[in-house]
């Protein structure tokens, strides 16, 4: 036990100092405080960027293509130009969309002077404790295989394990209620663009960081151990090959207008676009559905698969709550903190931890029940205006 307290320190020490040295390098010189700076704007020009500009115009063809495919099945609003349809007006000027636009490019001057370090040493943490235990779990079947044999096993592998992680990441953030004031940032957009993709709360990319980070480190920690050797997977531009492909095709068009749907077969194994806008959708029967990023089967396995027989219509933010909440840039960042305080606290006082937004306590109504009620055996539970399309 001590040996493992002592390895826990050692690497939260340097965890500490690595953390410190992110921290301090932009501001060791005038250049690199411009170098950190413009990390920002690189997130729409970087391959290895999910908004990277070949990306966007591969988008663009890909919406390009859907429209002449199926133009004629298209609602009458959508039957002009082709780049009327993929460019609407009423949606990239929509008051929601410029709230987007704001939110966004401070959102992007400042991440990575602030948080990215601490999600960038999460995995760097776990893959240190895990490797100081120094398990060697070789065996000759893998180790004496071919390489290239090696770099398929550790890319498929390490597709499925990350994919998963964003999948579970983005089910906490449903499914704890004093999280999803913050992932709400996200979903509070009332139109869908490419760059609502960066609409997310500090807090937000903390979690998905964290529990990206634990899984990687894992990952990597666990073929170190099994090989011998660090970790490579088959890349381009930097993304495993799978990412690559899936950037590079209908990505942009999860949030969109633009409806893709791959039928009921592909939608159990791959999420669609139209699987993933049902997800941002206010509609009652879509809550609780398609957290998948890439990969169906997860949520096919959880019970939380919805797929489209045919086109719906979908209307997109957070139902029941004030959009006024979500009209600014200070309001963005700072009201989730408040909100998700009063969650807390009312979770704690109804002793009640039901993750499930249907069944939890509200704070606003523990504020009018006497205290004498609230300490009473049966925890209080009550239909939440804070319902969520999940």
């Amino acid at each position: 036990m001590s040996t493992v307290l002592a390895l826990a320190f050692i690497s939260l020490q340097e965890l500490f100092e690595k953390g410190l040295r992110l921290w301090y390098r932009p501001f060791e010189s005038w250049e690199a405080f411009i170098a950190t700076l413009s990390r920002g704007p690189s997130v729409f020009l970087s391959l290895e960027s999910k908004t990277g500009l070949l990306y966007l115009i591969a988008g663009f063809l890909t919406a390009l293509a859907v429209y002449y495919i199926y133009r004629r099945e298209l609602p009458e609003e959508y039957r002009g130009s082709a780049l009327s349809y993929i460019f609407p007006r009423s949606i990239y000027t929509h008051p929601s969309a410029i709230v987007d636009y704001k939110f966004v490019g401070f959102d992007l001057l400042v991440r990575f002077f602030i948080y990215f370090p601490l999600v960038a040493g999460t995995g760097q943490l776990v893959y240190v404790m895990l490797n100081s235990f120094e398990v060697d779990l070789s065996f000759g079947l893998f180790v004496e295989s071919h390489y290239y044999v090696r770099l398929a096993i550790v890319t498929l592998i390490g597709i499925a394990a990350l994919d998963f992680s964003v999948f579970f990441s983005h089910y906490l953030l449903h499914k704890i209620p004093f999280l999803w004031p913050f992932h709400e940032v996200h979903h509070s957009a009332e139109v869908l663009t490419p760059v609502t993709v960066h609409r997310n709360h500090p807090m937000d990319d903390m979690v998905n960081g964290i529990v990206y980070g634990v899984v990687g480190g894992s990952l990597a920690a666990t073929y170190t151990a099994v090989s011998g050797n660090v970790v490579s997977e088959l890349t381009i531009f930097g993304l495993n090959i799978f990412t690559f492909a899936y950037y590079i095709s209908v990505y942009q068009l999860r949030h969109s207008h633009i409806w893709l749907s791959y039928g009921p077969i592909m939608s159990h194994i791959f999420v669609s676009p139209a699987q993933h806008q049902i997800h941002h959708s206010i509609d009652r029967k879509h809550w609780n559905k398609n957290y998948g990023f890439t990969f169906a089967i997860w949520d096919w396995m959880f019970g939380c698969l919805y797929v489209p027989k045919e086109r719906e219509e979908i209307k997109f933010g957070v139902p029941e709550v004030d959009p006024a909440d979500f009209s600014t840039v200070p309001r963005l960042y700072f009201l989730p903190f408040a909100k998700s305080y009063r969650r807390l606290i009312a979770m704690i006082k109804a002793r009640s931890l039901r993750f499930d937004f249907d069944e939890v306590a509200q704070s606003a109504r523990l504020a009018q029940i006497p205290e004498s009620d609230v300490n009473k055996e049966q925890p209080l539970t009550v239909r939440t205006s804070y319902a969520q399309p999940k």
